[in-house]
Order: C-alpha cells, then sequence, then structure tokens
C-alpha cells in the first residue's frame, strides 16, 4: 500500500492512539488477515488522505471503509462545491424511476447519465448516519449550479433546489436504518426546511438520535422541536438557538424532558443579529436531566429577562460550565455562589466587551463558586470585570484553594503577585498559563515573586495585554524559570525588536548548551519594526523554531 501509519493522531473522544510503525506493502498478509472489526477501528484514526490509499488495498478493506467515508460524506469534502457535486450526483443515482420521473415532471431535467438506473456496488444512502441538512442544501445547490445552471427565475431555481433535497430526503428515511445525528443548523433563511413531514410519524431513523443541533432562523422550531420529542427520547447532545417566542421555549422545554440520558445542552445564537434570551423556564427544565447532564454552555445569550440560575444548581454531575459573550448575567451569578458543583471540571467565561457594565460579572460570586467547586476544577478561564484591581485580586485569591488546575486564563494586576504565589504552592500540575493584564502593568515584579514556584509540569505560557517587562527580564525569566516551557507567546503594545532580540539569544544560548529551547513563540506587538520581523523570519528559516 506504501501508506505509514505512524501519522495516526489521537482523536478529540480521548480514545487511545495507535501508531504503526511497519510498511503494510512489505508484509501483504497483515493487510488481508485483520478481521473487519479490527480494520474499523484503524480507519477511525485515519486521515482523509489515508483513506482512498486504503480503498485500492483490496475488496475487504474497501467494504469496511466505504461505510465510514459515507457515514457523512460531506465531512470530508472540505466544503469544495465540486466534491459536493460529486456526492449529489452519486445520491441522486440511486433515486428510484418514481422519484427521478417526479422532478422530471415538476421541472428537473436531470443528465441521461442519470435517468437509468445504473447497479452500483454499494448502496450509499443506507450508510448516511449523520444528516445535515446545510451540507444537504449546499451541496444540491451546488450540483444544480454545475449540471444543470441557475434560471433566471431565482424563485423557481429556489424551489426546484428544494424539491430535489426533498426527494433525496425521502430516500435517507427510507434507506437508513438509524441517524445518529440530525443538524438543522446554518440554514439561509430563504430556504424552506422539507424535514418536518419526514419527522412525524416516523419512529424509527430517528429513535436513536444521539446529536440534535437546531440553531436557526426559521419560525417552526416550535415543530420541530415536538416531531423530534415523540420520536427520540436517547439524545445525548442538544443544542439550539434562535428560541425568540413562548410557542418556542415551551416546544424546546417538551423536548428537553422527553430525554433519558441528556448529557450536553448548549444555548447560543449569531452575535451578529441578537443574542439568545434566555428564561428561567428553560434552566428550570435543564433539572429534568440532573443525573445525566454534565456540560452546560451558553453563547451569545442576554440573561435580562432571567429571574435567577438556580435552577442550574441541581445538576448535581454537571463538569463543564461556560458563558461566552453573555450579558447581564452578573447579579444573577448570585445564586450559584451556593452551588457546590463536585464533579466540575471547567469553568469558563469571555467576553470582548468589557467596556459595558452589561457584561460584568461579580467577582464574589465567581469566587464562591471557585471556592465550593475548588475540589475537581482542571480548567478555568475567568471573567474580566467591572473594577480591575479590584476583581483580579478577589479572584485569583480564591484560586489558592485549587490543587488540580492544569489549564488557567486569568486577569493579573501587579498587586496580585501574593495571592498567585499561594496558587502556585498549592498547584503542581498547571500545564497551562495564560495571563491577561489590562492597563500598563509591570510584571517583573510579579515574576521575581513566582519564578521559582512555577511547577515542572508547565509547557505552554501566554502573557497577553500590557504588561511592561524589559528585554533582560524576560531573558532572565526565560533561563531561571524552573519549569521548561515550551511554547511561549508575548503579546503586548510594549513589544519591541528588543525582545524579539532577547529570546533569540535565549534560544541560541540552550541551544549551545545541548539544552531544550523553546519548540515555539510567538510575538507580536506594535512596536516591533519590520526590520525585527524580518530578522524572527530568518531565524526561523534557520532553526525550525517557530518565532
Amino acid at each position: 500500500m506504501g501508506t505509514n501509519f505512524s501519522s495516526l493522531k489521537q482523536s478529540q473522544s480521548s480514545k487511545p492512539s495507535i501508531v504503526f510503525e511497519h510498511n503494510f506493502s512489505l508484509n501483504t498478509s497483515i493487510a488481508t488477515s485483520l478481521s473487519p472489526e479490527c480494520l474499523q477501528i484503524i480507519f477511525e484514526y485515519l486521515e482523509k488522505e489515508s483513506f482512498y490509499s486504503c480503498l485500492l488495498v483490496n475488496r475487504s478493506w474497501s467494504k469496511v471503509l466505504i461505510p465510514i467515508l459515507w457515514r457523512n460524506p460531506f465531512k470530508f469534502s472540505n466544503d469544495l462545491s465540486l466534491e459536493s457535486s460529486k456526492i449529489i450526483q452519486i445520491y441522486l443515482t440511486c433515486l428510484d424511476r418514481k422519484s427521478k420521473q417526479y422532478l422530471y415532471n415538476n421541472g428537473v431535467i436531470l443528465p441521461n447519465n442519470l435517468l437509468s438506473s445504473p447497479s452500483l456496488i454499494f448502496d450509499y444512502p443506507s450508510f448516511l448516519k449523520e444528516l445535515k441538512f446545510s451540507d444537504l442544501y449546499n451541496g444540491v445547490s451546488y450540483w444544480f449550479s454545475n449540471i444543470i445552471g441557475n434560471l433566471t427565475d431565482e424563485q423557481q431555481t429556489s424551489f426546484l433546489k428544494i424539491l430535489i433535497t426533498e426527494q433525496l430526503l425521502k430516500l435517507f428515511m427510507n434507506q437508513c436504518s438509524t441517524f445518529e445525528l440530525l443538524s438543522l443548523s446554518d440554514i439561509p433563511y430563504e430556504t424552506t426546511m422539507p424535514l418536518l413531514p419526514f419527522l412525524t410519524g416516523n419512529d424509527t431513523c430517528f429513535s436513536r438520535l444521539k446529536i440534535f443541533q437546531c440553531v436557526s432562523k426559521h419560525k417552526n422550531k416550535s415543530d420541530i422541536f415536538r416531531a423530534i420529542s415523540q420520536v427520540s427520547e436517547f439524545i445525548e447532545i442538544l443544542e439550539v438557538g434562535g428560541v425568540d417566542h413562548d410557542m418556542e421555549v415551551k416546544a424546546l422545554g417538551v423536548l428537553i424532558r422527553a430525554q433519558k440520558r441528556l448529557k450536553s445542552f448548549k444555548y447560543t445564537w449569531d452575535h451578529q443579529t441578537k443574542l439568545q434570551i434566555v428564561l428561567s423556564e428553560t434552566l428550570f427544565t435543564l433539572k429534568s436531566q440532573a443525573k445525566s447532564l454534565k456540560s452546560i454552555q451558553f453563547e451569545y445569550c442576554n440573561f435580562q429577562h432571567c429571574e435567577s440560575m438556580e435552577s442550574l444548581i441541581a445538576l448535581e454531575n454537571l463538569e463543564y460550565l461556560q458563558f461566552i459573550h453573555c450579558i447581564y448575567i452578573g447579579d444573577k451569578m448570585k445564586s450559584l455562589s451556593l452551588a457546590n458543583f463536585s464533579n466540575l471540571k471547567y469553568l469558563g467565561f469571555y467576553t470582548n466587551y468589557i467596556e459595558s457594565p452589561r457584561c460584568w460579572v461579580c467577582p464574589d460570586d465567581v469566587a464562591a463558586l471557585i471556592e465550593n467547586c475548588h475540589n475537581s476544577l482542571e480548567q478555568v478561564m475567568l471573567p474580566r470585570t467591572g473594577s480591575c484591581t479590584v476583581s483580579s485580586n478577589k479572584l485569583v485569591k480564591a484560586l489558592r484553594l485549587c490543587r488540580k488546575i492544569k489549564d488557567l486564563k486569568v486577569q493579573m494586576g501587579e498587586g496580585d503577585a501574593e495571592e498567585f504565589l499561594e496558587f502556585l504552592k498549592n498547584n503542581d500540575k498547571l500545564e497551562k498559563a495564560t495571563l491577561i493584564c489590562y492597563g500598563d502593568s509591570n510584571i517583573e515584579y510579579f515574576f521575581t515573586k513566582t519564578i521559582r514556584q512555577w511547577p515542572d509540569t508547565l509547557s505552554t505560557l501566554n502573557l497577553r495585554g500590557q504588561w511592561i517587562i524589559s528585554p533582560e527580564y524576560l531573558k532572565t525569566f526565560l533561563k531561571e524559570c524552573k519549569s521548561s516551557v515550551k511554547q511561549l507567546d508575548l503579546h503586548s503594545s510594549h513589544i519591541t525588536d528588543d525582545h524579539v532580540r532577547a529570546v533569540i539569544e535565549y534560544i541560541k544560548e540552550m541551544r549551545d548548551a545541548k539544552k531544550t529551547p523553546l519548540n515555539s513563540c510567538l510575538i507580536s506587538g506594535d512596536q516591533i519594526s519590520e526590520e525585527g520581523r524580518r530578522k524572527a523570519r530568518n531565524f526561523v528559516n534557520l532553526t525550525g523554531i517557530f518565532l
């Protein structure tokens, strides 16, 4: 086969990585002796580029790999219109004569090679497990434009595309035994969703649905939610957005309550249009999933009309809690200050709009939540608040009890060194630290106090904001830091060519001493000259270090 499997990567689902150092072309008996079950496990780790080589090995390999490729074929098309168009072409070939005749009678002039019913080696539609309406509709649009050509009447063109999409949906409903993922997100507003008739009364295809996504502007979401709730009760991951009136809120509640093991809930919307309004009623329905729910994410949400987050306290097995670009959560967080999520591993806050009071978070409430959950926290992204100095000190102080944090992002001030030092003394697992300094802050005193306390586990250090540090001290810090930092990210308006020079000198000295230097270093600042950037690029070309 000529393909080396050493490039296999560990998947995001925490499966153990598999590394093969043998070239299978040297021993073809290995390739032919592996069982289909074993091959399937191996193929799950392959990159797209390796799939096509494996298809050419033999028929048994193809039989195992084709269902994996066609589980969600658009996933491997890289959004290329030509590849998506080819996928649609194959699906249209699979239509029966009745469906093709229906399209023809309604104005879709199919190419001659599609009018017949060629015998295909595989039943491609039956392999589909992840149905994403936007991928399907976009693929139909590409195919229509490339094969038929858009009509002068845009309304008629849109009608014909929907007609084709309907017939393909009908094909999938008839051929697919079970869908694992259904996504109705990212659908153009002018496009109707002809899926509802296939959902109503269908108790097979979606009975084992695991992931449902519906972040959409369309007005029939309440009907969609209710239809899904009647046929799917084992959804594990639910992502919704654009829920903007009472009927949709109530229908979403029905969908949530109908589930038996919901693990993840994400409420989100498009910040370019409007934020997702969060109501206490929606949070209350999540209590029905208290035993199974492990992850809650709010992204671009408006909590102004939410009376309290108290309902979330009932989620006793919560492991992940995140607020991204949310507004009016400040006074709502107080109810969570009494929460004791004994399994909480991730707590995150982020917003770009800190200048607006509506984005502020009360540091006392967040600090109380951290202290209550300190035994389990592993990743923490702390919020920026109105008063940088006061809030940062309270939040950093709350970290002192945390002993398991591996990834930390925190706002720092010059007066936070002592509190952060206590955190470092108690935590020996820190792997990644992002320190953000707002306002012109001299960080040298902070590093002087903490330089000997950074744990050996620290491999990534990000310094961002308006911090001030001399080039000489930056070099000293890198040399004397107890930990072996492999990745360094320096961003400040005070960065100059001298800082770039200092990092280059540090790397050279480490190499001369045959010590491991940085693997990568990202330096950015408005005061770096073009000449400084050129020197950095030349250094990169000579050493291979990313700078």
